[in-house]
């Protein structure tokens, strides 16, 4: 029982020290608030464009977390396995599920750009 409770807090600890510097680097302050009395949400379709792209961006954000999160609760169990096929094979599934996060937070990033180049014509 202590030996389960040392693993659980050993992995906390290690989210915490990780994760807490990419939450703190995710604060976007460049944006300014908007003026009062505008209406929030896309009034062109640039700005449309910006407005999906902003969307999109903290998709891919939150995804990079959830892989990195993913990446090291696969390399725990990787290593509390201790040989045991069924815990190598729940390992694996985990560290796949982190590659899909990866692609998913890349295409993120990607789909503004083409979506921008599609409707601008160049």
């Amino acid at each position: 029982m202590q030996k389960n409770l040392l693993k659980v807090g050993a992995i906390i600890f290690l989210m915490v020290i990780f994760a807490g510097p990419v939450a703190v680097m995710a604060q976007d302050i460049t944006q300014v608030n908007p003026p009062i009395g505008t209406t929030p949400g896309p009034s062109s379709v640039g700005g449309a464009i910006d407005w999906f792209g902003t969307i999109l961006t903290w998709v891919a954000r939150i995804f990079w977390i959830a892989a990195i999160l993913f990446i090291f609760w696969a390399a725990f169990l990787y290593l509390t396995a201790a040989g045991d096929p069924e815990k190598v094979k729940k390992a694996s599934h985990t560290l796949l599920y982190a590659v899909i996060a990866i692609v998913i937070g890349l295409m993120a990033y990607g789909i503004p750009k083409l979506v921008g180049t599609g409707l601008s014509g160049q």
